[in-house]
């Protein structure tokens, strides 16, 4: 187990009363998953994925890492987890404009003690994993969103995490471009073993995960488990 969710809640306050983004949710998962969390616009898709990280801070539960509860962790030991553990593929790619493709890769190696040479190259054999290694030079605004999408994804992979966490990572793309870019991330985690939690809206994608959660007004409301992992 790599991941385990115990009675997690989120409480929020709102000028209306307490809106309950997350309540009580439950789930395992494993080394090698690909995990798909699915439901309706404001059912906790998001904040779920957010509180993995520690970026939001649940109201009650357990999220376990390992043996490293992330829910009563503090600040610094946060983002040591982040900064060893985790990477982020997002909807808006958030690729830095100025940089080349990659530049980017290694922006978040600056953090970690290491010869430029050698951050160069880790970032050079991601960008050839996902394609591009011959557009390494080219800034954000000289690349198809499909192509900006996968620099993200090489970014995700440079500080070599054991759990990749993609918020609609096809949200901005047409469904060819969403299918390559759901294939790449399948592959990853299969021929690398990096586990991957997707939040998606897309039915689609949502067949990529070998476990399917679905959220229902912060309930969790189905999770489905194949014990086979096969490429799509």
């Amino acid at each position: 187990m790599i991941l385990r969710v115990l009675d997690l809640s989120k409480k929020y306050q709102h000028v209306d009363g307490i809106v309950d983004a997350l309540n009580n949710v439950s789930f395992d998962v494993y080394q090698g998953d690909f995990v798909t969390i699915t439901g309706p616009s404001g059912s906790g898709k998001t904040t779920l994925l957010l509180t993995f990280a520690g970026l939001i801070k649940s109201t009650s539960g357990v999220i376990l890492f390992r043996d490293f509860r992330i829910d009563k962790a503090s600040d610094s030991q946060l983002s040591a987890f982040r900064k060893n553990n985790v990477g982020f593929v997002m909807q808006s790619f958030a690729l830095i404009p100025y940089l080349t493709a990659i530049e980017n890769v290694m922006l978040p190696l600056a953090i970690f003690n290491q010869p430029k040479e050698q951050k160069y190259n880790s970032a050079l054999e991601l960008l050839q994993l996902v394609g591009l290694d011959n557009r390494k030079n080219h800034l954000p605004k000289e690349l198809s969103a499909g192509q900006q999408q996968r620099v993200a994804i090489a970014r995700a992979l440079v500080n070599n995490p054991s759990l990749i966490l993609a918020d609609e990572p096809t949200g901005n793309l047409d469904p060819s471009l969403s299918s390559d870019i759901l294939n790449l991330l399948k592959k990853i985690n299969l021929e690398k073993k990096v586990t991957m939690v997707m939040v998606t809206h897309s039915p689609m994608a949502a067949e990529y995960g070998n476990v399917n959660i679905r959220l229902d007004d912060g309930l969790c409301s189905k999770i489905e488990r194949e014990n086979v992992i096969t490429q799509k």
